[in-house]
This record gives C-alpha cells, structure tokens and sequence, in this order.
C-alpha cells in the first residue's frame, strides 16, 4: 500500500470481525437471498454428478446447503482469508461436511491448479478488486477448470457510472491493485460480461438479476482448452 488517503480496513480483519453476524446480515441486506444463493447452484450443469468444486471466498458457506442438496456426492475446496469466517463454516454439523475442505489465505496468490475443476462458484467476495486484477484472477480460473468447466460468479453490481466514479476513488486513495483491503469496486453488468470473455470464457451469461445482485455463467469452451491445453 502507498500512503492511502482514506483508511479502509484490512480484509481479514474486517470479516473476522464480523464472522459471528455475517449469514443474519447477508439474509437481510440481500434482495430475495434464497433466490440469489440457490442461483449459484442453479447454473451448475447437471454433470458430473460428483463435481469437484473451488468455492471462491467460502466464508461461512451459505451457498453449500442448497449446493449438497442437489449434489450430495460433491467435492469442494474453499478458500478464505478470513480464519474466523472459516472457523464459522467449520462449526456447521452437516452430512457434508467432511466433503468440503478449506484452505485459509487468498485466492489471489494461491496457486489455483490446472485443469483440476469441474466449477468454481463465488458469491459476493470478487467486487472488491481492480479489473486489471480480476482478469488476472479470472484467466487462473479458466486455466484451473477442466474442458466444458463453469465459472459462477454471484457478486453486486452498479452503473457504469457508479462504477467509474469508485474506480476513480479508489486510485485517488492509491491503493496498489493488488491490495488485501475491504475496498468496494463493483463493476456494471456489461462490464463484467467483458472481463469475462476477455479472460477466454465463451459463451457468458447473466443466469440471475435482482436489483444489484448478478450471478454470471462463464463456460471453457472445449474447443478452446484443446486448443489452448
């Protein structure tokens, strides 16, 4: 970080602090929550009926009751950089939860893997870097998924405006890009479908709208990865 004009909190620190009141704020800040977090597993593709899944920014894993509930059988790894969020999830008692495995730090130096993914899902955790990163992130994600492999991506959106005008306060704070700080960068609806296909996904689709919610649906064309791989 290079001398911020604004103090924004650390990231780990801010969810661990708020790891214990998180699900309870979620429920009610998100418009129709069931509906966006059952989204996520909605896009999903019927096959594999045992996906191994990489769940971007875990946290307390609000999405993974519907997600074992449609695929009991699932294997997923989440990453977290917040350990009280994590500590949060590990407290849950489920079936499942010997199926989910966790790894504590960030996803955006950790090493994601190749070709090891049949998805990866994310809700709400990937707003809040640069474009620049995100495409970054973005092409290591299509490089960890397997041929014909999905990226979801549930996350908030804004106008291109708005969008604009938070990128610009962002780097009149200069902040460097690849910061770990609780830093809101939301991009718009277009803007995101862009980064995206930019990042080689092909075909994009916004498979979710309410209000500022968005879940995108982002597929490695097999084609491409035969291509590429």
């Amino acid at each position: 970080m290079k001398n911020p004009a604004n103090a924004y909190e650390e990231m780990a620190a801010f969810f661990d602090q708020r790891a214990h009141g998180y699900e309870q704020h979620m429920l009610a800040t998100v418009e129709d929550v069931g509906a966006f977090y059952a989204s996520l597993v909605d896009a999903l593709p019927n096959e594999p009926s045992r996906p191994v899944i990489l769940d971007l920014g875990v946290g307390t894993g609000l999405e993974l009751e519907t997600l074992f509930d449609r695929f009991p059988r699932a294997a997923v790894t989440g990453i977290d950089v917040s350990a009280g969020m994590i500590r949060r999830l590990g407290d849950k008692q489920r079936a499942w939860s010997k199926q989910v495995r966790t790894i504590h730090g960030s996803f955006l130096t950790l090493d994601l893997g190749q070709c090891v993914y049949d998805a990866v899902i994310s809700a709400m955790a990937l707003h809040h870097w640069t474009p620049s990163i995100r495409l970054g992130l973005y092409r290591r994600i299509q490089a960890a998924l397997r041929p014909g492999g999905v990226f979801i991506n549930a996350d908030y959106v804004v106008s291109p405006d708005e969008a604009a005008s938070l990128q610009q306060m962002f780097e009149n704070a200069d902040y460097e890009q690849d910061h770990l700080y609780h830093i809101d960068l939301p991009l718009s609806e277009h803007q995101e479908i862009e980064l995206l296909r930019a990042a080689g996904f092909d075909p994009v689709a916004v498979t979710f709208r309410r209000a500022n919610a968005r879940t995108f649906r982002a597929t490695v064309s097999r084609e491409a990865t035969a291509a590429t791989g």
